[in-house]
């Protein structure tokens, strides 16, 4: 079972699994040896990359630490079993560990553990694939890959996150914050939207949720204390989203769509009160943000859209290439390293990239 999540606003979450037939190639690295796909030169350069070919259908990058790349997607390639989670050895950018784990809608690594979302919200709860109703977060070990822990939830678990070493957990309705060693609940809180998107402030003081309303007419940006579930501030538009967010220092950014102009508006929203602050327009319909290293990464999903790179502080644009031709959770970040998904076709790769210096500026 591949893991990819796309939450609208209005719509049930969708889940669907492909099967590969591909064996994976290894690594290759060098930025002289490899370049980023046309029309991006300018925005970066390719320094290590491992291709899936199309064993791993939409793969999505779901955690690092500063060892590995956590993945999940359907990696069933050749003589090897069939894998839902694969851990990638950053140094070497080889697979070193693979797993196959009850579906997933969200992974959140934190507390030395994976957290592992087995939500079930296409009414397919108490199949093999969802034990437990779907209401199971698993805390898996981010070395082995092996399950060390179930704590049974009182909804289906959507979403997961880590703020200041608090565990969070969205269901379809409320947030709960748990005991990372026994699963029990330390605080929960009434949402009133279905949650589409969840994530920690830049400094994990508080908790970023998005969702909608059930009647799909807006959509709620909320933040809430990351401690005991109080509610901080929020905002709400007529428009919907489905993430990801990009935190950054100050605030948080969120593609907006709108299925009037078909487009998406960027928007950042400042603080705990979320006060509306720059926005960026025009870009395609699903477009994502991401930020790290100093860069606030604007990326067509559909891989159609150019591929912008801009200032995380106010959105001004720095440079812009083509598409590149990403998923949902295309991009991570840590230790100044930059990672990215890559969909040509069929086929996926997981690059290291260097950004180039008119991106960084």
């Amino acid at each position: 079972m591949r893991r990819i999540r796309r939450l609208l606003m209005s719509f049930v979450a969708l889940a669907s699994v492909l099967v590969a037939i591909f064996t994976p190639r290894g690594p290759e690295s060098g930025a002289h040896a490899l370049s980023a796909p046309h029309g991006t030169k300018a925005l970066f350069t390719v320094v290590k990359k491992l291709s899936f070919g199309a064993c791993g259908p939409e793969p999505s990058i779901d955690a690092v630490d500063k060892s590995s790349i956590f993945l999940t997607g359907t990696f069933s390639c050749g003589k090897v079993t069939p894998a839902d989670l694969i851990r990638v050895n950053r140094a070497n950018f080889k697979v070193v560990a693979r797993a196959k784990l009850p579906s997933v809608t969200s992974v959140a690594y934190g507390d030395g553990s994976l957290w592992w979302a087995t939500g079930a919200p296409l009414g397919n709860a108490g199949t093999t694939l969802t034990p437990g109703d779907g209401r199971l977060l698993l805390r898996v070990n981010p070395t082995n890959l092996k399950i060390t822990g179930r704590f049974k939830l009182p909804g289906p678990t959507e979403l997961v996150a880590i703020a200041r070493d608090n565990l969070w957990v969205a269901t379809q309705t409320s947030l709960y914050r748990l005991d990372p060693t026994n699963g029990a609940i330390l605080a929960s809180v009434h949402l009133g939207f279905y949650p589409a998107a969840l994530a920690a402030s830049y400094d994990g003081s508080w908790l970023y949720a998005l969702g909608g309303t059930n009647s799909g007419r807006h959509l709620n940006v909320t933040a809430f204390s990351s401690v005991s579930g109080r509610l901080l501030g929020t905002r709400s538009s007529s428009n919907f989203s489905s993430g990801p967010f990009a935190v950054v220092r100050k605030g948080v950014w969120v593609p907006v769509q709108s299925t009037v102009t078909k487009s998406t508006t960027m928007r950042l929203f400042r603080g705990r009160a979320l006060t509306p602050s720059s926005s960026l327009g025009g870009f395609t319909f699903d477009t994502n943000a991401y930020v790290g290293g100093g860069i606030l990464w604007l990326i067509d999903a559909g891989g159609v859209g150019p591929t912008e790179c801009a200032s995380p502080v106010n959105g001004v644009v720095r440079a812009r290439g083509g598409p590149v031709g990403v998923e949902y959770g295309a991009m991570a970040f840590d230790d100044g390293s930059t990672y990215i998904l890559r969909t040509m076709g069929l086929n996926q790769s997981l690059l290291q990239i260097a950004p180039a210096a008119r991106c960084s500026r």
